[in-house]
């Protein structure tokens, strides 16, 4: 919708005005941005394998910023120590959600007994339980107006598609400073800064890498504003 101006809680954003300013702006610019609107601004993590860029970024420039990790309860022990090694290092204020299931029950729900051979539906409705859900529970209780997330656009087709601002339909502005960085790119900030690089992610929502879970394919277009 050309020139469209969406309403995150009474604060109108111009989508377009937004993409045109940031689609040759460094990660550091947008997060600087998002920061000087002094309203309620989070950013998430999975604790993936080059995170640490995003996280670092942030937590220079909004040292007591919410970062949403939802511990899906499948996550293996080496991402577990690395989410440890990070907090630490970069004094993360990191706010955990989990499913109202444990892992088995959650398996249970979707009529399995193990990660193995799950169907797309059984995926769909397992990301459900252990993403989306407990994410949506988080950004009821924090309420933001932005949402910093560190996807890139190689990582999927979907977000090949996208634009560093983009509007999501539970309610919020939705920035990804990082999304037009390369995996080089991503490289040479944890090289310049010392950062660890995560170790290979497991995710049982996905059948493979470069799919999406639905976290971030949720969106529709909200009513614009007259």
């Amino acid at each position: 919708m050309s020139n469209a101006v969406f309403a995150s809680q009474n604060v109108a954003w111009n989508l377009d005005a937004l993409n045109d300013t940031f689609n040759n702006a460094s990660p550091e610019t947008i997060v600087r941005w998002a920061l000087a609107q002094n309203l309620r601004v989070v950013t998430s993590t999975s604790f993936g394998t080059q995170s640490a860029a995003m996280l670092h970024l942030v937590s220079k420039l909004g040292p007591s910023l919410p970062i949403i990790w939802i511990d899906s309860g499948f996550a293996p022990a080496n991402t577990r120590e690395f989410s440890r090694q990070l907090v630490e290092q970069l004094n993360l204020n990191l706010v955990t959600y989990r499913p109202n299931l444990t892992p088995l029950r959650c398996l249970h729900a979707i009529s399995a007994t193990d990660t193995e051979d799950l169907t797309e539906e059984q995926r769909a409705q397992l990301a459900n339980l252990v993403k989306i859900e407990p994410f949506e529970r988080a950004m009821s209780a924090l309420k933001p107006h932005i949402w910093l997330t560190g996807i890139r656009a190689e990582e999927t087709s979907f977000r090949a598609k996208l634009r560093p601002a983009s509007w999501d339909d539970r309610g919020m502005l939705k920035l990804a400073p990082f999304l037009h960085s390369s995996e080089a790119d991503i490289d040479a900030y944890l090289a310049q800064h010392n950062l660890p690089r995560g170790p290979a992610s497991v995710d049982p929502t996905k059948a493979g890498p470069h799919l999406e879970c639905g976290l971030h394919t949720r969106r529709s277009q909200p009513q614009s504003l007259k």
